[in-house]
């Protein structure tokens, strides 16, 4: 998802990134450092964190970093076989809101815009 390689300008430079207060990083809104620091966030463009010297954190990395796939919405458009998070530079106005669960089924991750990805769950 979000590799260390990648380099941050590679996404969108006005991609909202979260910052937790004290430390050199951002993150994406769905990073579990970012629920577990609760007010202690600030929000900015990606452009502006890596101006400050901010990097990226490998939030899809971390073990434990479950996203609820019913919860999280992604956006499909026409005629695209891929689901996109709201700021992506490839989505264009005409979109449909949808769970990652249902994206996930039917649809790939943007490579430009990296959203989250559905994970299975293991069956009882």
């Amino acid at each position: 998802m979000f590799g260390l390689t990648a380099s941050p300008l590679a996404q969108s430079a006005n991609e909202l990134v979260v910052v937790v207060t004290g430390t050199k990083q951002f993150h994406t809104p769905t990073c579990p450092l970012v629920a577990k620091a609760g007010s202690h966030v600030k929000v900015m463009k990606r452009s502006e964190a890596v101006r400050k010297g901010l990097t990226a954190h490998d939030c899809g990395s971390m073990p434990g970093a479950y996203v609820d796939p019913n919860t999280v919405k992604v956006y499909t458009q026409p005629n695209d076989n891929k689901y996109h998070l709201a700021s992506c530079q490839k989505l264009g106005a005409i979109r449909t809101e949808v769970t990652l669960e249902d994206a996930g089924k039917k649809f790939w991750p943007c490579p430009v815009c990296h959203p989250p990805i559905r994970q299975r769950t293991p069956q009882s």
